[in-house]
């Protein structure tokens, strides 16, 4: 198993099942496991996924911080907002992301209804992770420089 990026935000991939633009893995945010080594994912849509979040306006908010980013999830404003996705693969949450001058903040949900199996995750438990943007861009470039 091959880790792809930093303590932040990394992936764990089956490097062997690296073919035609598909491998198997996860996504590790600050310790959060998420995805399933079971089923391949389309890194193309994956990582064009993840570079939406750093560059569409809809996921910035100047003043967005960590009491405000768990205030906004409190009042349910988030729940039909700021969505994103990975690929089928990770279909099991609801993902959710806003983004200031500095920092990620990401809003994950599993599923009552989902097909694979987590370990250490309760389903429908709100799980709130930060990543800075620069772990965030590390990782990125990481991510390319590894896909090319």
């Amino acid at each position: 198993m091959k880790k792809i990026g930093n303590q932040e935000i990394y992936l764990e991939i089956i490097s062997s099942t690296y073919c035609n633009n598909m491998a198997n893995l996860v996504l590790v945010i600050d310790g959060l496991k998420i995805g399933t080594l079971s089923s391949p994912t389309y890194i193309p849509s994956f990582m064009n996924s993840l570079e939406s979040l750093l560059v569409e306006e809809i996921y910035f908010c100047e003043k967005m911080d960590k009491d405000l980013f768990r205030e906004i999830i409190r009042e349910g404003k988030l729940e039909n907002e700021n969505i994103f996705t990975l690929e089928e693969t990770f279909d099991d949450f609801m993902k959710r992301c806003m983004r200031d001058r500095e920092n990620f903040y990401f809003y994950f949900k599993l599923y009552e209804e989902h097909f694979f199996s987590y370990e250490n995750i309760t389903v429908n438990t709100p799980m709130i992770k930060i990543v800075s943007i620069n772990k965030f861009v590390e990782f990125l470039n990481e991510l390319k420089s590894y896909f090319q």
